[in-house]
């Protein structure tokens, strides 16, 4: 393993080489740098583990420096040295990344315990980010995975089913197609759950940040809504739409929102009383749009409300049991509005229905 890498950037020679004397002890290799402008050169030509800067220097304070190494790499860990400790100067360095400081006069223990702990502090930062990298190839390789080996299979296999049911292959007696019609069931609930997670995987919020445009709600509430009319009609529930015609429009990516949207108001929907009512309202609230996705239906019980934007959480009442569900449609939905900048949230009462809410940054008028 290489040794530490630090860096000493002090205009005192005496501090400078102390610090070096006591380092190299420990088998760090250090450099020094009697300014902030050289610092930066050095890092430059070559990169270093942690830095330890004065905060009062000519020509360039250890603040900034501090503030353009976490602009070079954020990752380097940097700790003010000073003379001049004080709450204010503590806070400002550490506004601009600084992981800690020491104050002037120190001993070489001290020295030692400060760039120990900033050194453990990148180990960990470095493989925190390693993990997470790991962990994304890992996540784009099952995503790769589960679209072209189990997807397309099972599309395959409903083709079958559907051959099958429509008699294409023969009579069927009433057992077989009543058999048949179970397994092709199963399978579409398979496919569905597949859908959804692939949607969940695809969904990067750096994406969506890039494609935040002025929209227009109602377009997307419009969007949603295309679709839902058969399970609406099926499950004889009525949806009203209260949307002012002087609402303005919403920072969003139309395509994620009409998503999250549609996700709402199919729940709303699915676990609705027979009869039911389903009301998408929205109101100017401020600088942000608040929509409201409401239902009479058999409400959450207020013990799982914490839970039910987890990935593939299923309410425990046998009423949301029975109906065929994948567990990811409110996942999918808080992290699109997250990724918008705004909040999803709910109220509920069990047997008198749910209230899901949004609230995302409006457009400013011109």
């Amino acid at each position: 393993m290489d040794p530490p890498k630090i860096l000493v950037i002090d205009d005192e020679e005496i501090a400078r080489v102390s610090c070096r004397r006591v380092l190299a002890r420990e088998g760090m290799q250090v450099s020094l740098a009697s300014s902030g402008r050289e610092g930066l050169e050095k890092l430059l030509c070559e990169p270093c583990d942690l830095v330890l800067v004065d905060l009062k220097m000519p020509e360039m304070d250890g603040v900034e420096v501090v503030r353009r190494i976490r602009d070079l790499d954020p990752s380097i860990v940097t700790v003010l040295i000073t003379g001049y400790a004080t709450i204010e100067s503590a806070v400002a360095a550490m506004k601009e990344g600084a992981y800690d400081y020491l104050p002037k006069p120190f001993t070489p223990d001290e020295l030692l315990i400060v760039v120990r702990r900033g050194l453990e502090k990148r180990r960990l930062d470095l493989e925190s980010r390693a993990l997470r990298q790991e962990k994304e190839a890992m996540e784009r390789n099952f995503v790769t995975m589960v679209t072209h080996q189990l997807r397309s299979p099972l599309a395959a296999i409903l083709q079958y089913f559907e051959v099958l049911l429509g008699g294409i292959g023969g009579e069927l007696s009433e057992a077989q197609q009543e058999m048949l019609s179970r397994a092709k069931e199963r399978l579409e609930s398979l496919m569905q759950l597949i859908n959804d997670w692939l949607d969940m995987s695809r969904l990067s919020e750096g994406d969506i940040v890039k494609k935040l445009q002025p929209t227009p709600l109602a377009e997307c509430v419009d969007s949603a809504l295309k679709g839902l009319e058969f399970s609406a009609r099926e499950k004889k529930v009525t949806v009203q739409v209260d949307l002012p015609a002087d609402l303005p429009m919403v920072h969003a990516d139309p395509d994620s929102l009409r998503e999250a949207l549609s996700n709402l108001i199919a729940n709303a929907i699915k676990y609705n009383r027979e009869g039911g009512r389903v009301t998408v309202r929205a109101r100017r609230d401020g600088s942000c749009v608040t929509v409201a996705v409401e239902d009479t239906g058999v409400g959450i019980d207020p013990k799982e409300i914490p839970f039910v934007f987890d990935q593939f959480y299923r309410g425990k009442d046998r009423e949301i049991r029975s109906q065929p569900g994948t567990g990811l449609g409110l996942a999918i939905a808080q992290k699109v509005v997250r990724a918008h900048g705004g909040t999803l949230t709910v109220t509920s009462e069990k047997g008198k229905g749910s209230v899901f809410t949004l609230r995302l940054n409006a457009v400013r008028d011109s």
